[in-house]
């Protein structure tokens, strides 16, 4: 692990070197070409009304996408929209790094920057004995894609993205990862669990007037759940036991999130004027990879599960993959083909635990039998009107992890999507621009600017008002504890 750790890190040095070279070489191509398409001085509303239209760019955020579940199934022809993307873009490996935590990351993805300059260090810092604060979005110290977005008059809206809660004022809408109020028993006490809207609780959705209507289109989800997940996975032939009945209620709420954020982005995308940029986050990939991974890959483990419990759990974790790939096609369709698109997932997962007994009142770590801890590589998907495509084959059944080349880090999504935006980066992001998956006459149309940083006094100040703002949750940091998240 402390070998595969200074790896990645040794390749974010290399980086980090590579982009500084690419800055030299914009400098050079700029001065040569005179050609300038991002604006640098945020401070000149007419110069901001100069800056070109881009097509809309989706960015969907799958946590736990796994390149050794998708490729079997590609060849398998299940997931036709991911081989689509596939036959039409760019594809490869998404390298990430150690420790894989979830508020880091994305925040990371969104930031352009790591977890010292942008301030998310965990899930929950420790306020003394027993007593933990969680992170959330006034803890974030730098801007995010949201906010660079704003100030230079693009349209963002961002969905159940991580770290969103409380909502910021941007030029679009913010529906935030919350909190509801529904709770059940796991053994591990009564717990809240993310993915869902909280009724009459502020500053989750910007702008405020249209809380109720995501609210309505929540309800909506919630109504439907229990369809949405018999279409997803079918019904169970066998009763379902102590252990078994834990695992799958404590998947419900990923999936009642993963329905609301998806008609959420549907809902948006069909108003009159599409976002410039999208973000838009899925969380159960990688929470049923956690709980079923055993029942995907039985030989792996020592105590296997019985052929009843095969027979109920061997596809969960595929059936999900299928629905997140209808889910994908269902967001292309909705967009339309001129908008960019780019899948991602913040890191991979495999088997953990293959020798332990699995015992329902053990901690997560004997439960659960799929982890990401070592950090294997996410995936990442392009394609629009700039992408490259790699044409792949879906006839080709050949195609393995180890073929697949490493297109760019989570590092490198924030400086990318400024580029295509023709918008600057900044000299404080530690990501590049991930160049090679554009055509080579947009590689020099969008060469960007770079400032030395986006974040401003004014949007540090405003950052500590907001701070009062915090909703301190007990039951949301005791579910985090039951998943093995923290106080490990």
């Amino acid at each position: 692990m402390q070998h595969s750790n200074g790896l990645i890190k040794t390749r974010y040095t290399i980086a980090i070197i590579e982009r500084h070279l690419n800055k030299l070489v914009s400098i050079v191509l700029l001065s040569l070409l005179t050609i300038s398409c991002s604006c640098s001085d945020t401070s000149s509303s007419a110069h901001l009304d100069t800056l070109p239209k881009c097509s809309p760019i989706v960015v969907v955020g799958v946590d736990g996408l796994e390149w050794d579940i998708i490729l079997p199934m590609l060849a398998e022809h299940k997931l036709p929209n991911l081989a689509k993307i596939m036959q039409q873009g760019s594809y490869g490996k998404l390298e990430t790094f150690f420790p894989t935590l979830s508020p880091v990351i994305w925040t990371t993805v969104a930031t352009g920057k790591s977890h010292e300059k942008h301030g998310i260090h965990h899930f929950a810092r420790n306020r003394g004995q027993e007593n933990l604060e969680l992170y959330q979005s006034t803890d974030r110290q730098t801007k995010a894609i949201w906010n660079i977005a704003t100030d230079y008059h693009k349209t963002v809206n961002s969905i159940g993205w991580w770290m969103t809660y409380p909502v910021e004022t941007i030029n679009g809408v913010m529906v935030a990862q919350t909190n509801t109020n529904a709770q059940f028993d796991t053994r591990a006490g009564k717990n809240i669990w993310k993915g869902s809207l909280v009724k009459d609780v502020p500053h989750q959705v910007w702008p405020a007037e249209r809380q109720a209507e995501i609210m309505s289109i929540y309800q909506v989800s919630q109504r439907n759940l229990a369809s949405i997940t018999k279409e997803v996975f079918g019904t169970f032939p066998h009763p379902l036991g102590e252990l078994d009945k834990r695992l799958w209620d404590n998947c419900q709420w990923a999936f009642r999130a993963d329905a609301t954020y998806l008609d959420i982005a549907l809902s948006l995308a069909a108003e009159p004027s599409q976002a410039d940029l999208t973000l838009l986050y899925f969380g159960g990939p990688d929470v049923v990879g956690h709980r079923f991974w055993r029942y995907m890959q039985p030989d792996r483990f020592t105590h296997k599960p019985s052929t009843q419990q095969l027979e109920n759990f061997s596809s969960i974790i595929t059936d999900y993959y299928v629905y997140m790939d209808k889910a994908i096609g269902q967001l292309r369709s909705a967009y339309g083909e001129q908008a960019t698109f780019i899948v991602m997932s913040d890191h991979g997962m495999h088997a953990i635990n293959s020798d332990r007994p699995f015992n329902p009142d053990a901690p997560p770590s004997n439960i659960n039998s799929g982890d990401h801890q070592d950090a294997p590589p996410g995936v990442f998907f392009a394609v629009g009107p700039h992408v490259k495509s790699m044409v792949y084959d879906a006839s080709k059944k050949a195609l393995t992890r180890d073929k697949l080349r490493t297109i760019c880090s989570v590092m490198d999504i924030t400086p990318t999507l400024l580029a295509m935006m023709r918008l600057p980066i900044g000299e404080d992001m530690e990501g590049r621009v991930a160049s090679t998956i554009f055509k080579d006459d947009f590689q020099i149309e969008c060469q960007p600017d770079v400032l030395v940083t986006h974040d401003t006094a004014a949007f540090v100040e405003s950052h500590k008002k907001r701070a009062n703002l915090r909703r301190q949750d007990q039951e949301r940091i005791d579910q985090l504890k039951s998943l093995g998240y923290i106080g490990r």
